[in-house]
């Protein structure tokens, strides 16, 4: 034989042996994985599926015009996809539908194309060639494998009534007894999360006559109890799950049906039998069914026995048993939940030396007793009585009118009183006018705007927000917060307004000494604890002791710096500066002051530099500059750069810019450092 010969020869056999190869290993994985049932995961049988890969990718490679190099491109790309490479895979089926339109795997090749663009979260092209092959394709297990796909997609996407569509279109005609099964009780599946027990129902029986999987079986029959319970055919449903409990194939999720068992019990009002069915659970099952069969019983002493202790116990107990499933949080809470009712039904009574703290404590205590009784126990009627007692027992308490408006939802939305709700939020209105609960009351009872919509903090609150923020008029604004501040001393609001005052103070009108420093730490140790408190010790630096000298603004002004070192026996001068203070000591260590005015003139308008607009920064930079006898500015400083130089640039070259009046101005303060304020805003497109 000639050697020419002998080599092609040699070559071909290798390229076939190749090839066998590749597609006995495919088959072989094939095989394992639809003998596993539809629901089989491909990854499961990677070694197989690796092998193909290897010889498949070697006659790719290797033997690019060989008769069979469409074969080796479906085997790869089939490969690649069920051990989920769907990149590789998307590649080979491409290749294969581009050049080879004739070739016997062109329809699987099509419908793999579109699975893999499924898994390659490319879903609304997936799901173009899923329709077209459902729609075109004359072959039935084309259209099967399309309408199962979109089927899937769609109830993945809790889309039910779409997927519905394709589902039925299985079992009406399309697919065999095993295709219509699964569509079935995906049917079933989606009727039951929406709740369309009746219908659900009937779909998981029709399941059952098409020779179900024993899983699909168990889950059929057991839906098919829960539905009935939900139907209240509670003998129907016990017959399922009797049935269930006595086939030994089932016998590892008997805890599971006996779970149900004891519900249909407690559904039936046999609780001496749930209880003990809920008892061997606890037993035999020291995982999850454990942990619900003691919450379970939880709930029955809880709200059944009105046995909060043994429901307590219970639920503890379930903790244990719970621990990383999802019932540990619910037991949890309802555990704490009844620990809160043992602490709040504890609350001692007041007697007369009783402070308004003790009243405004004790008040809020009996509300959230009641608060736990109507959101965490479900007992209307008890937490009825118990806003009652706080309007009753605390009237000068802060939450009393807020008991009056729980009183009054609680009259409408448990017990239909709309005179009682009614007659509950007037009495705000008048016991309580000056309330911060007032808005809520007007609101619920439809006079926002009218004459009685007046007389509480928010309002006046609100007027100074809008002069400070909207309308830039500081001196109206400042009086209504002072207004807010002198005539609200018990509104949340309080504190805020007098933090308010301080801020305006700070930002618009700043002095330029200490003073407004050790008002900032005044009101920080004043209210330590608050919101606004934390806000004023912010801005201290080392916040220093406020003797109750101190306190009043006459001793505060005595505190300004003097620009001399301060003796080493005055602990009050002893302290670091805070950034405000700094801003009017000069590079020497004197004292300055403010320039006092605006620029009568600019050689150039402040432009926010684009580059900084992700700074997002809006606020004053502070300079201080040095003034020649005519009012230009010859040197300048900023004390606060931004983390923007570009920013920070612009605005030097703006206040160089500047011209001022210096007729206002001092001649010993001519060629001295002063400092001026430069407010920085954003562009409005950018707000």
């Amino acid at each position: 034989m000639p050697i020419v010969l002998i080599a092609i020869l040699a070559t071909g056999c290798v390229y076939f042996n190749t090839f066998y190869y590749a597609r006995k290993s495919f088959n072989d994985a094939e095989s394992k994985r639809k003998n596993a049932g539809p629901r089989a995961q491909g990854k499961s049988f990677a070694t197989q599926y690796n092998k193909a890969i290897e010889k498949s990718q070697k006659v790719i490679d290797t033997y690019p015009k060989s008769s069979w190099y469409d074969d080796a491109l479906f085997v790869n790309g089939v490969s690649n996809y069920y051990i989920e490479d769907y990149s590789k895979a998307e590649k080979r089926f491409r290749e294969l539908i581009a050049n080879y339109p004739n070739s016997p795997y062109i329809k699987e090749a099509k419908l793999y194309m579109a699975k893999t663009k499924l898994g390659l979260g490319e879903e609304a092209e997936a799901m173009v060639m899923f329709e077209t092959l459902f729609a075109e394709s004359k072959d039935r297990w084309v259209k099967v494998e399309a309408a199962m796909a979109i089927g899937r997609y769609y109830f993945d996407k809790k889309k039910y009534p779409e997927s519905e569509k394709y589902f039925s279109a299985l079992i009406d005609s399309l697919g065999n007894d095993q295709e219509k099964e699964i569509a079935q009780m995906y049917v079933a599946d989606g009727q039951y999360a929406r709740f369309n027990y009746k219908s659900a129902l009937d779909s998981y029986l029709k399941a059952l006559n098409y020779q179900p999987s024993t899983a699909d079986i168990y889950k059929a029959n057991f839906r098919a109890g829960e539905c009935s319970f939900f139907l209240h055919q509670i003998a129907d449903g016990m017959t399922y799950f009797n049935d269930l409990s006595a086939n030994p194939l089932y016998y590892d999720s008997l805890s599971a049906i006996k779970l149900m068992i004891a519900f249909g019990y407690e559904l039936d009002g046999n609780l001496p039998l749930a209880e003990e069915i809920y008892r061997q659970v606890t037993i035999e099952s020291q995982r999850q069914q454990g942990a619900v069969a003691y919450y379970n019983l939880g709930l029955i002493h809880q709200y059944d026995y009105e046995d909060y202790k043994s429901a307590k116990e219970f639920y503890d107990k379930a903790k244990s048993f719970g621990q990383g499933t999802g019932i540990y949080q619910e037991a949890l809470q309802r555990s704490s939940d009844i620990g809160k009712l043992e602490q709040y039904t504890k609350a001692q009574a007041l007697d007369t030396t009783a402070t308004q703290d003790d009243i405004d404590n004790a008040a809020k205590t009996q509300y959230l007793l009641a608060e736990l009784y109507l959101t965490q126990l479900g007992k209307p009627d008890s937490a009825l009585q118990e806003f009652e007692y706080v309007v009753s027992k605390f009237p000068s308490s802060y939450l009393a009118p807020k008991a009056l408006i729980a009183k009054a939802l609680v009259l409408r939305d448990n017990f239909d009183d709309t005179l009682g709700f009614d007659s509950s939020l007037r009495s705000i209105l008048i016991n309580y006018p000056h309330s911060d609960f007032v808005p809520e009351a007007i609101g619920l009872l439809g006079l926002a705007g009218t004459a009685a919509d007046t007389g509480y903090a928010e309002l006046y609150f609100k007027k100074a927000e809008k002069f400070a923020f909207d309308d830039s008029n500081i001196d109206s604004a400042r009086y209504y917060y002072q207004f807010v501040a002198d005539s609200f001393p018990n509104s949340s609001l309080n504190n805020q307004s007098k933090f308010a005052l301080l801020w305006l103070t700070e930002t618009y009108q700043s002095p330029g000494d200490s003073s407004l420093y050790f008002a900032y730490a005044n009101f920080a140790d004043s209210f330590a604890t608050t919101e606004f408190g934390k806000e004023a010790s912010k801005k201290l630096v080392v916040k220093p002791k406020i003797s109750r000298e101190m306190q009043d603004a006459g001793a505060l002004a005595q505190t300004e710096m003097s620009g001399q070192p301060a003796d080493s026996s005055d602990t009050t001068a002893q302290h670091a500066l805070s950034p405000e203070e700094k801003y009017y000591i000069d590079r020497d260590g004197n004292k300055i002051v403010n320039i006092g005015q605006e620029p009568i003139r600019t050689d150039k308008d402040f432009r926010y530099p684009p580059a900084a607009y992700t700074l997002n920064f809006e606020g004053d930079l502070v300079f201080q500059v040095k003034l020649d006898p005519f009012g230009d500015v010859t040197d300048l400083e900023l004390k606060n750069p931004t983390p923007s130089d570009e920013l920070n640039t612009e605005a030097k070259e703006t206040i160089l810019g500047f011209h001022f009046d210096m007729q206002w101005i001092p001649p010993e303060l001519y060629d001295s450092w002063m400092v001026y304020r430069l407010k920085v805003r954003l562009p409005q497109s950018l707000r």
